[in-house]
């Protein structure tokens, strides 16, 4: 065999031999492992077995002593090597595909650690809610809760006082469900007590102007820079006019759309009451004098 020759193949199975070695710690071990090639003509007989089955896996000698390399080759042990002897291209079946069973498996890094890093979400509590998140009804706390009773304070639709709290946060008890209808009432839409998204959406920009109140939902009273009105004025004047203190009609004021104004006439009235039945004289339509002149109107 010429010369080059074997020294293409001994440099090839010096390559394809240290890609066998997954480890430096393997390295001490590589002068028992490969063969004498330096002196060893023999090797390249056909009476070598074991390293001639290697040698006709990676190249092909021809009769002239020409030797031709085969790029198809694969080994079963590395990912890739280039080989010390000039980098011929040697691949590996081991870490991203297995040869063994007859059938191939991907040991993706990647497809791991997306699996093992996947959790389920964990579920909401009430304080995570925002409102609009989900339909309240009774019997529903939280978050979104407390934003919606926020909202029919301000529509004069309930009194703050009313509302009961769990864990810290609104309740959507009975009251606030009547509440609910009473503004469903005002806004045209269906009187279900279950505050939907259409619901929600009308009560975030009601004007309360538009609201019907009831008696009890605010405390009234009288100021010269700013006054009360609105349908809980009327229903005061007619409990007071029940009890005996009834307001002079002819300083009674109606504003274009029909709501009485809480004037300086009525809170006079509102002082003749408390003043008759024991109550703090302040002028005021507090809860106390509310209760007293429902309860002297029965």
């Amino acid at each position: 065999m010429k010369n080059s020759a074997k020294n293409k193949i001994k440099a090839l199975l010096l390559s394809a031999a240290a890609a066998l070695l997954p480890t430096h710690a393997q390295a001490e071990e590589t002068s028992n492992f490969l063969p004498d090639l330096g002196n060893n003509d023999d090797f390249f007989g056909e009476t070598n077995h074991s390293w001639g089955k290697v040698f006709k896996n990676v190249a092909k000698l021809d009769k002239n002593g020409d030797v031709k390399y085969i790029a198809s080759h694969r080994s079963h042990m590395s990912h890739r090597s280039g080989g010390g002897g000039g980098g011929y291209g040697h691949r590996s079946h081991y870490s991203h595909y297995s040869s063994y069973g007859g059938g191939s498996s991907h040991y993706s890094s990647s497809s791991r650690s997306s699996s093992s890093s996947y959790s389920k979400p964990k579920p909401k509590t009430a304080g995570d809610y925002s409102i609009g998140d989900r339909t309240l009804k009774t019997g529903i706390h939280g978050s979104d809760v407390t934003s919606l009773t926020g909202y029919l304070a301000t529509g004069l639709y309930i009194n703050r006082s009313w509302i009961k709290e769990k864990e810290g946060y609104s309740l959507y008890d009975a009251t606030i469900a009547s509440a609910v209808k009473h503004f469903q009432k005002d806004a045209g839409l269906p009187q279900t007590g279950v505050a939907d998204q259409t619901t929600i959406d009308k009560l975030k920009s009601w004007d309360n102007s538009k609201t019907t109140v009831i008696l009890g939902t605010r405390e009234l009273s009288y100021s010269e820079t700013s006054t009360d009105k609105g349908t809980d004025v009327t229903e005061l004047v007619n409990l007071l006019t029940k009890a005996g203190f009834a307001p002079d009609p002819k300083k009674i004021v109606m504003t274009s759309d029909g709501r009485t104004e809480f004037t300086k006439d009525i809170a006079t009235a509102v002082r003749f009451f408390q003043a008759y039945n024991n109550l703090s004289v302040t002028g005021r339509a507090d809860d106390a004098t509310i209760k007293a002149l429902k309860a002297k109107a029965q």
